[in-house]
């Protein structure tokens, strides 16, 4: 908690925004566009751009191990029951003062009113379909850990599961455990932990380095580490080698709830520090130090919360971006002092001598904490409901200059933050980087609108290549046992909006685990404490999420699932329609039609899986070129060919396919 001059200057804080952007008025908030151009330029005038300097280190060479070592001394380990089970104190007063610009909205643009019936069926016709799912896993009773810090991706050619305790690979194409990394996550860092335990995982796999990147903290008391591995292959094997390297926290703070964004010059580490004064703290890791092997070369930015008006990132979001060559690494997180607000923290040259470029405060829609989560056959009043922790960012990303960020906040039943919470519901931003202060494209709030009491919380979301997002939560309520769901907003989906939410699994236990009454806990069982939703690295439009459940009568699991993209375009017409038999090489164009956002897609040259077509009849398709998503280029040959109508199948990266009957005649 804060000393008690914290509430005196966010009073100060408050009166300061008030005459700084007074020209706001209430009368600017007729309609949605005001709405979003008042909050906009507001913005541009609400900039931190405090001096801080970063401190850049160089730590020891890392440690390297094979798969087959480390499965090696898993044999050899012994569980023991260190039920884990940290309380993860926010840090900040549930009573901060709302952001007196924010307006009292549940999206933007949108100025707050509840979405049409039209849009919700149109955005229920257009749910992504769940390929399969499977259990990651779930609560061990010879090692108890609590929660599970529900953290997975998927790679080349694996999904890899990383949650405290357990480090597993799966076959992505099966679901099936595939035998080649099962590890204790203690074991997996053994040669940097210290004597202590692992704790908080975070995974990403990058593409652009064909390698896995994975990060936890040990717990001790206090001066604990940040630690890091990294694999030397995409498809992870026997043969793999691991290297491990670490980061020591100040002495007599505890560096806790480790966040994780990865670009192409490096990786953004932000987190909490649990001290008398939480002054913010990030840092940059230099990523082909750690490629190399180390020595690991980081720079240290401490003191990003003002010392005056406690503005600044609380527990900022390392962004991972997937654009090429970017000058700017980020960090994205609620602000310290006010509800209302997000904070972004631009880190300049992050690949060579990392600087702070600026601090810069963002006025979006009125938030709250979140509340504690009821949940169907709870035994244990309000101590046996499930912590949603706080508002706090869960996770940024970043595509086409655009960076998108989600949490989990109270909302009432009209899915606005203000007075008279009833449930929570998961807040998605969209802001535009092209701007010297970044801009509001939209906001949108997945919630159960309605007096029914359904809590979304544990938010992650992911963009694909095609610009659809998928928002992955756990859900449950005083009717409800505990779920996983997620909603999409596709591409051409009204700005602000998001589809009704679906559930991809379907229990039917209780939750009450005796190792966990929840009492101890401030009263609320532990849960969470984040989820990860995650783009599959081969053709860049299949998602995957990872969301904790009840998975058997008081267990928790951790429930993967994979989404498909819409369906290609449907093939409609050739141009020309015919061609001689014979030809060793002629064009043809494609044309499609679209529904339910379906459409052609390639993603480049740089991923592996690419558009590709066939034709019936003999003839083959030398090649195949994107166009759009309603038109694409064959080069086909039609020596040998039959003559007489043709079926041309047009087959999306993913294996999705669609075809024309008859729309191409060879004479």
């Amino acid at each position: 908690m804060w000393p008690k001059k914290y509430s005196k200057s966010n009073f100060l804080y408050s009166v300061l925004l008030l005459i700084t952007a007074g020209f706001v008025s209430q009368s600017m908030y007729a309609s949605s566009d005001d709405v979003l151009e008042a909050v906009n330029r507001l913005n541009r005038t609400s900039t931190d751009v405090r001096y801080v300097e970063g401190h850049t280190e160089q730590g020891e060479p890392g440690v390297h191990e094979s798969t087959f070592a480390i499965m090696e001394r898993q044999q050899r380990f012994i569980p023991t029951r260190r039920k884990h089970h940290i309380h993860r104190d926010t840090g900040r007063s549930k009573h901060l003062p709302q952001n007196p610009l924010s307006p009292h909205v549940s999206s933007l643009p949108g100025g707050g009113r509840d979405i049409t019936e039209q849009e919700i069926e149109a955005c229920d016709d257009q749910t992504r379909a769940v390929q399969f799912s499977f259990l990651g896993g779930s609560l061990n009773p010879h090692n108890i850990l609590f929660p599970p810090d529900s953290m997975g991706v998927v790679g080349p050619t694996q999904f890899i599961v990383c949650i405290n305790g357990l480090l597993k690979t799966f076959d992505k194409t099966t679901g099936n455990a595939d035998g080649v990394l099962d590890v204790d996550t203690d074991v997996f860092f053994s040669s940097v932990l210290n004597g202590s335990f692992s704790s908080d995982p975070r995974i990403r796999y990058d593409r652009l380095s064909d390698r896995w990147f994975i990060i936890m903290i040990n717990v001790p008391n206090t001066n604990n580490r940040i630690m890091f591995a990294v694999s030397d292959s995409g498809t992870i094997t026997n043969s793999t080698n691991w290297s491990f390297f670490k980061i020591q926290a100040d002495t007599h703070t505890f560096f806790d709830y480790p966040t994780l964004g990865i670009d192409q010059n490096a990786l953004y580490v932000g987190g909490a520090t649990f001290s008398n004064n939480d002054t913010g703290r990030v840092y940059v890791v230099n990523k082909s130090s750690l490629i190399s092997g180390g020595p690991i070369v980081f720079t240290k930015f401490s003191n990003l919360i003002n010392p005056t008006t406690f503005v600044g990132p609380y527990a900022p979001q390392g962004v991972d971006n997937f654009d090429a060559n970017p000058t700017n690494g980020y960090f994205i997180a609620v602000d310290n002092a006010t509800f209302g607000t997000l904070v972004l923290v631009t880190i300049a040259n992050p690949g060579g001598s990392p600087s702070l470029a600026s601090i810069k405060t963002i006025t979006v829609p009125s938030t709250q904490f979140p509340l504690t989560v009821p949940h169907k056959g709870n035994s244990n009043g309000r101590n046996g409901q499930l912590d949603a922790i706080d508002d706090r960012t869960m996770m940024g990303v970043i595509r086409n200059g655009k960076l998108w960020t989600v949490h989990n906040i109270g909302i009432n039943n009209s899915g606005v933050s203000r007075r008279k919470l009833t449930k929570d519901g998961s807040r998605y931003y969209q802001l535009d980087l092209a701007h010297a202060t970044p801009q509001i494209l939209q906001v949108g709030t997945l919630f159960q609108p309605g007096t029914t009491s359904l809590y979304y919380w544990m938010p992650s979301l992911m963009i694909s290549g095609q610009n659809h997002m998928l928002l992955g939560t756990s859900v449950a309520g005083p009717t409800s046992f505990i779920d996983a769901s997620t909603a999409t907003h596709f591409a051409n989906d009204p700005l602000g909006t998001i589809g009704s939410p679906v559930r991809y699994t379907a229990t039917t236990t209780a939750y009450n685990p005796p190792d966990d009454p929840g009492s101890s806990q401030g009263g609320s069982r532990r849960w969470g404490d984040y989820s990860y939703t995650s783009l599959d690295p081969c053709d860049n439009m299949t998602m995957w999420t990872i969301q904790e459940i009840c998975s058997s009568t008081n267990k928790w699991g951790v429930q993967v699932a994979k989404f498909l993209a819409p369906l290609p375009a449907a093939p409609t017409s050739a141009s020309p329609s015919s061609v001689a038999s014979g030809n060793a090489s002629v064009n043809v164009h494609i044309t499609g039609s679209v529904a339910n956002n379906s459409g052609f897609y390639d993603p480049g040259v740089a991923f592996n899986c690419r558009i590709g077509a066939t034709v019936s009849g003999g003839v083959v398709v030398n090649s195949v070129t994107f166009v759009s998503p309603t038109s694409v280029n064959l080069n086909i040959s039609t020596v040998g060919a039959s003559t007489g109508a043709q079926d041309v199948t047009i087959i999306n990266p993913d294996g999705q396919q669609a075809t024309g009957v008859g729309i191409l005649t060879v004479t």
